[in-house]
């Protein structure tokens, strides 16, 4: 009997057995023979299907800046430590966005936007020096705005890296509206294949950018119907609900509340998805300040929702959005606070990670490895 006879009879079977291994053992699998790597590409589609992962990356504060990587797998429920061939750290290690990491110095802009953040572009510097601009990929263009801290230099100020042609553009600056919050704390964003999409955290005040264009949009008002008042507004991008809403509101009892909305039309209204349970809520609640102050960062149909104060952080509180309505809610306890780690620097990140980008890494021929740290 051919291995071929005998994944013809077994063939369910063994995908119904690959839907309980790791994702980064099924690499190895699908090296076995071609059909071996059809049926765990059958597994992944039909059975356990893959979900974007949390990344999270810490970082000390003094030079050499060392770093330390652990990945959450939600699709099998597992921590790793991720080790790989180290960088040259120029300076604080950075993202407002996705899986879109950067540093920047005076002199130099590093910035990767790849799934696990395989490649590295170092570049020279953007004109303005900026403190805490908001930097995001849309398109063939990467946009640094914003987060200008000089006095001669303007803090709206926009400038466009293109990755095509390797050079700068200057475009026009930031709406004046947001000449106070100009800066990633203040600011949540999202991005599609065209627009950048600007959204201030408190008011709800949102812009967008056409990176071909150069130019801004006039301002727009994320406004919720019903009786609850938004005290924070975050965006991101999902595969099939589109651009979405995940905000914190109180109710007429003053209870705090986590609500997602879908966002639809020109105009930006608001299509109630799903609420968060409170006790998850409870359980990103800032000790040291009392209230609920979150990020979000979003991949495919998962949100990442955790609490701003990072040096608390317990849990990120992980949210699916269902195919016809819905959402899927669960926690994630946090690996680097569980293990009692020190942490001077945490960024967030998620990433859609796939067999072919973790073949890619292991087959480089780099110091790359994935070791199971614990489970959820």
């Amino acid at each position: 009997m051919t291995m071929e006879d005998e994944l013809e009879i077994n063939g369910d079977v063994l995908e119904t057995v690959l839907s309980y291994v790791p994702l980064i053992d099924l690499v190895a699998a699908t090296l076995v023979s071609k059909p071996w790597s059809d049926t765990v590409s059958s597994s992944l589609r039909h059975l356990n299907k893959l979900k974007p992962w949390l990344i999270l990356h810490t970082q000390a504060t003094r030079h050499p800046y060392a770093t330390a990587t652990h990945a959450y797998d939600p699709r099998s429920d597992v921590w790793f430590k991720v080790s790989q061939p180290s960088i040259k750290y120029t300076s604080a290690l950075k993202s407002s966005h996705s899986n879109f990491l950067y540093m920047l110095s005076p002199s130099q802009f590093s910035f990767s936007f790849d799934p696990l953040n395989f490649d590295w572009h170092h570049v020279e510097a953007p004109i303005v020096w900026r403190n805490d601009p908001i930097v995001a990929r849309v398109g063939d263009s990467v946009v640094v705005s914003g987060g200008g801290c000089d006095f001669e230099d303007d803090p709206l100020a926009v400038e466009i890296y293109d990755l095509n042609a390797r050079v700068w553009h200057t475009c026009n600056s930031m709406p004046k509206s947001l000449r106070d919050s100009a800066a990633s704390n203040w600011l949540s964003i999202a991005t599609t294949s065209e627009k950048l999409i600007v959204t201030h955290k408190e008011s709800g005040v949102t812009h967008w950018l056409d990176p071909v264009a150069k130019s801004w949009s006039r301002p727009f008002v994320m406004n919720p119907s019903g009786d609850d008042v938004v005290t924070s507004y975050n965006i991101g991008c999902t595969n099939n609900n589109g651009l979405i809403l995940v905000g914190v509101c109180r109710n007429y009892e003053n209870v705090e509340r986590v609500k997602v909305w879908g966002i639809v039309g020109d105009d930006f209204g608001c299509e109630e998805i799903g609420e968060m349970p409170l006790e998850f809520v409870e359980s990103l609640r800032s000790e040291s300040f009392g209230n609920c102050g979150i990020h979000v960062r979003v991949a495919g149909d998962v949100v990442y929702v955790y609490s701003t104060s990072t040096w608390e952080m317990e849990v990120v509180v992980a949210c699916e959005l269902v195919a016809g309505g819905g959402c899927r809610w669960w926690s994630v306890r946090n690996v680097v606070a569980r293990e009692g780690r020190v942490v001077d620097r945490l960024i967030v990140t998620c990433s859609e990670v796939g067999i072919d980008e973790l073949r890619r890494v292991m087959e480089s021929g780099e110091d790359w490895r994935f070791e199971v740290s614990s489970r959820s």
